[in-house]
């Protein structure tokens, strides 16, 4: 099962398992993008009783939960309700089901950034972020909850993800957003390094995951780190230097207005370095990246086809278990 199917890294990643699995794609909405095989859509949301319909028709052998508002504009309580109360739910029926593996996607957001912060964090550091950006809060209880959640059902493989930014055409998040400008503000004076991955290279990551059912916290990063004035270039963009101090009260206003997609405290990741060490995920899974960072910038601005070539994703190949017909589903 995958949640949150009409995001475009869900759709891309059903398109590349394997049409001898089963897949079922929940979510409010249905794909946005064309999936390159056959699944099925339950139109659900993880916050309704429907949910734990779906857990006791169904046998699940992994659940992979994408369904993540990533949406600032989105009041706080509708990101902690979908971020944080639906994953309490969704992980209580995986755990009264018994279901063998569950992959959750965080983000190395959760770190923070700061000038403080060490060169590479390592999934060990402590979670800054809410210290100094309150509304990053839901996330940081989501990654929080996962962990605790991990400890306490022993049964269940679960591995919790922390990947550097995703980029690509088909996702939307502050960084893919502020780099689709065409003039893009630059804080004067700052210049740290950023990392970045292609979304078909994240899709690996999580077959590779679903693949190899290691449990655990893992960073994700992509080829390298680059300084941001240079990927913004990559991105076709051009930066303009801004004080950050004196454009700070227009930028503030610009969000209240709904010019700018992103509110000020964001600034800090344009501004402060958040560099995460991904060499636990590399060596476990034996991950590397297909994408370079020129071609992932680069494609930020394309529209592409979910996975259009079909070498760039390998395919789990893993035995689905088969099960006995089941009473059709009913949803409340």
């Amino acid at each position: 099962m995958i949640t949150g199917i009409a995001g475009g890294l869900a759709t891309q990643l059903a398109s590349s398992i394997p049409p001898e699995w089963e897949v079922v794609g929940i979510g409010r909405r249905p794909p946005q993008l064309p999936i390159r095989r056959d699944i099925t859509y339950r139109q659900l949301d993880i916050r309704k009783k429907a949910l734990e319909n779906l857990f006791r028709n169904e046998r699940f052998d992994a659940v992979i939960h994408l369904a993540v508002a990533n949406d600032v504009r989105l009041p706080m309580s509708v990101r902690h309700t979908v971020n944080v109360i639906a994953t309490m739910r969704l992980l209580a029926c995986c755990e009264r089901q018994g279901i063998p593996q569950v992959i959750l996607l965080s983000s190395a957001d959760v770190y923070g950034a700061d000038p403080t912060n060490p060169t590479f964090l390592t999934e060990d550091y402590p979670l800054k972020a809410i210290q100094r950006y309150a509304d990053i809060g839901d996330k940081v209880e989501f990654d929080t909850y996962c962990r605790s959640w991990m400890y306490q059902a022993r049964e269940t493989t679960t591995t919790l993800l922390r990947p550097c930014h995703i980029v690509g055409p088909h996702v939307q998040n502050f960084l893919t957003t502020y780099l689709r400008f065409g003039v893009v503000p630059l804080p004067l004076g700052y210049d740290p390094m950023i990392q970045v991955i292609d979304e078909r290279d994240m899709v690996q990551a999580l077959l590779l995951v679903l693949e190899q059912k290691q449990g655990g916290v893992y960073n994700v990063t992509g080829p390298g780190e680059i300084p941001l004035s240079v990927a913004v270039r990559e991105a076709g963009g051009t930066a303009v230097p801004v004080i950050y101090q004196m454009a700070a009260p227009l930028m503030k206003l610009g969000w209240a207005v709904g010019l700018l997609p992103f509110p000020t405290p964001q600034y800090d990741f344009l501004m402060f370095p958040c560099v995460i060490d991904g060499s636990r995920f590399r060596e476990t899974f034996g991950f590397k990246p297909r994408f370079s960072l020129h071609k992932a910038l680069r494609s930020i601005r394309r529209r592409l086809a979910p996975m259009t070539d079909v070498e760039e994703a390998t395919p789990v190949r893993r035995r689905r278990r088969t099960s006995p017909a089941r009473p059709p589903l009913t949803e409340s």
